[in-house]
């Protein structure tokens, strides 16, 4: 009876003692068409950005594995059609999609077709692949830009400014600034739902981008919108030189040219 006892404690301790599986299991993408290629995203280049159009169809091939076992595997796909900035969509369909499921083994291949909505929401969107074991340890993520192009409307529209008249000015705190100019595009602006205007504004010493004003535009704005509106600098801006810049979007969310303002907040 001691000696079973002894044998029972030893089991225990050497239990207790083996090492926790703290390896991430490894991800390889062997199919991704079309294929990834050089563009830009949110004003950097990537190495990593996949090009596509309203009806197309994603194609993806890849092998999970792990030294014990595997548990599950996160498909991931959302917009980032203002480097994670979000507005209000109504006519056109934003490319959104979590997958989750459930794997065995110590490898799996998993062969994927992601279809583009007819009706996509034109811009960048972000694309990533995560995989767990079954210990709770996860694989680094596969991540990768996506440039949707929704092909009913491709032309971006035009934006003229004609107030403010000078591109560099002062101006104090707690001031309102005027803007006038025009919106123009190949087709309404309002069909789509995403047609708006923003000013946005930065200091150029720490980059952090505000947004001041967003004008969206209602269902029945045709092919030609005049703008004419005010912005009042927030009292509390710090004194500095901040870059205004004004840009459009017209219904499936192209973007279009930007004016920018050099101002001096005084």
């Amino acid at each position: 009876m001691k000696n079973f006892f002894l044998l029972v404690l030893l089991s225990v301790v050497l239990h207790s003692c083996s090492d926790p599986d703290t390896t991430a299991p490894l991800i390889n993408v062997s199919n991704l068409t079309p294929s990834p290629t050089s563009g830009m995203v949110c004003g950097e280049l990537e190495n990593t950005v996949v090009f596509l159009e309203s009806g197309d169809t994603l194609q993806l091939t890849f092998t999970i594995s792990d030294d014990d076992e595997l548990s599950q595997y996160k498909i991931d796909l959302h917009g980032n059609f203002d480097c994670h900035g979000h507005s209000n969509k109504v006519e056109t369909t934003d490319w959104y999609l979590i997958s989750i499921e459930d794997v065995q083994g110590a490898e799996q291949t998993v062969v994927r077709e992601l279809l583009v909505p007819t009706d996509v929401t034109t811009g960048l969107y972000h694309f990533s692949i995560q995989a767990t074991d079954i210990s709770g340890n996860n694989s680094i993520t596969s991540v990768y830009s996506l440039d949707v192009t929704n092909t009913t409307d491709s032309e971006e529209p035009q934006l003229t400014v004609s107030e403010p008249s000078a591109t560099t000015f002062n101006v104090q705190q707690g001031t309102a600034i005027g803007f006038q100019g025009n919106l123009a595009d190949n087709l309404p602006l309002g069909e789509g739902g995403n047609g708006r205007i923003e000013l946005r504004y930065w200091s150029i010493s720490n980059q952090t981008i505000n947004t001041l004003y967003t004008e969206e535009l209602e269902s029945s704005v045709e092919e030609s919108h005049d703008f004419n509106f005010d912005a009042t600098v927030p009292i509390t801006t710090v004194s500095g030189t901040y870059i205004f810049e004004l840009r459009a979007f017209d219904g499936v969310n192209n973007p279009s040219n930007t004016v920018q303002f050099t101002v001096e907040v005084i």
